[in-house]
């Protein structure tokens, strides 16, 4: 009897086997899947004018055939086809939308799109510029220390 029931299950998953490959192929063609993911994003960028900047994307599983950056949805013709974008020199107009499209043959891959940020430097004073001597803070704080122990003396005696 367990004999017979080992039988009729092992011939069970085999039919299950046989049905389930065939409902994955399509016209006897096993379909694949590509998967991938970004391994390396630049995800927005804040730069001074006139500072360089590198914009990058990764992308681990597939081997992109082609890389194609865009500028406020134009494609950037020098140096655009690459996976990093050097930003040179940087001014206001730099400032926007980056968008990198990967293509494996002529199917997209990974649309990455990054936030750039071009602004005026803050411009700070060197260290100790417009500031007060440390001696004549000092003097200060001495003297209006006295001015209050007078204060205080003349209050008592009046």
């Amino acid at each position: 009897m367990q004999k017979r029931v080992g039988i009729r299950a092992f011939a069970l998953v085999l039919m299950m086997l046989f049905i389930a490959g065939s409902a994955l192929a399509e016209n006897g063609a096993i379909r694949t899947y590509l998967t991938f993911r970004i391994t390396t994003r630049t995800q927005s960028a804040v730069v001074n004018v006139g500072e360089d900047l590198q914009i990058e994307v990764g992308v681990s599983g597939v081997e992109p055939t082609s890389w194609q950056w865009y500028f406020k949805g134009e494609p950037i013709e020098q140096n655009g086809d690459q996976r990093i974008y050097n930003l040179l020199n940087a001014t206001e107009e730099d400032a926007g939308l980056y968008c990198l499209k990967a293509y494996k043959d002529d199917t997209l891959v990974v649309s990455v799109d990054v936030n750039v940020r071009v602004i005026e430097p803050v411009i700070m004073p060197a260290s100790g510029d417009g500031s007060m001597p440390v001696a004549y803070a000092f003097a200060a704080l001495a003297m209006g220390m006295a001015a209050l122990v007078v204060l205080g003396y003349k209050r008592r005696h009046a």
